[in-house]
């Protein structure tokens, strides 16, 4: 333990010790249940999934966009 504050005196703890959270800090929750964890990686997994497709339908029109400008000025 290292202390970081000012003096102080006998038996009288001030300050900021290493070993204090930091401000603002929770502890983390109790552990879900099983079913609980496995719904939070379906979800998470189809968030990809819809995620990755949208990016890649984004990307393919923004490409058409381009080639359509490109092709319109030649």
């Amino acid at each position: 333990m290292v202390y970081l504050g000012g003096p102080t005196g006998p038996r009288r703890r001030r300050g900021i010790y290493l070993h204090d959270p930091p401000p603002g800090y929770h502890r983390p929750r109790p552990r879900l249940p099983l079913k609980d964890r496995q719904r939070q990686a379906r979800q998470d997994w189809i968030l990809m999934r819809v995620a990755a497709v949208v990016l890649v339908l984004t990307a393919a029109a923004v490409l058409v966009i381009v080639c359509l400008i490109i092709v319109g000025h030649g």
